[in-house]
């Protein structure tokens, strides 16, 4: 086997820049998301990739740091421009969240949602979710009351925004 001559390159990381000026982060697509994007952050375990994901470019940094895993710069001005477009993906963010919660249709009640569920016996659950300080946090529910009870237990708000959808399908289940 041949001595590399310079064996200390071996643990030294190669800084490649990209459009987003932050190593290892890029802006994708998701529509699990409200303004339809997240930042990602992609980095090696010693074993797999592991990829951290937020829709808040600030927040993902956090995650990243708490990790003890580098924030590198690449490039001054591509970050800065990342900054600025997360900013501007979170006011919409923001707008369309709380649009959310005041015309909520699906359920009557703030971060609860119908997700479809073929596996489930009519079609759907009702999933709870909350960004919290520790993170995002998600109940799901084949029933509104049982989901109540729950999200209740746990200490978190249970908010009725449209009481006569609420009160509509509280009415369906008891028919059930």
């Amino acid at each position: 086997m041949i001595e590399p001559v310079f064996p200390e390159l071996k643990t030294q990381r190669t800084v490649k820049p990209n459009k987003w000026g932050i190593l290892d982060v890029c802006l994708t697509k998701c529509n699990n998301v409200t303004t339809g994007y997240q930042w990602k952050y992609s980095y090696f375990d010693g074993a797999k990739i592991k990829v951290l994901s937020s829709y808040d470019l600030v927040k993902l940094r956090q995650k990243v740091v708490n990790r003890g895993l580098p924030w590198t710069i690449t490039d001054n001005r591509l970050a800065i421009d990342s900054y600025k477009l997360n900013r501007d993906l979170l006011e919409k963010h923001d707008s369309i969240t709380l649009y959310k919660d005041r015309e909520n249709s699906s359920s009557g009640v703030r971060y609860v949602y119908r997700t479809p569920d073929k596996g489930s016996r009519r079609g759907f659950y009702w999933i709870y979710v909350n960004n919290h300080k520790e993170g995002q946090k998600s109940y799901t529910s084949n029933s509104l009351l049982k989901l109540r009870e729950r999200i209740e237990a746990e200490g978190l708000t249970w908010t009725v925004v449209n009481p006569k959808v609420y009160q509509e399908l509280l009415d369906q289940e008891a028919d059930l």
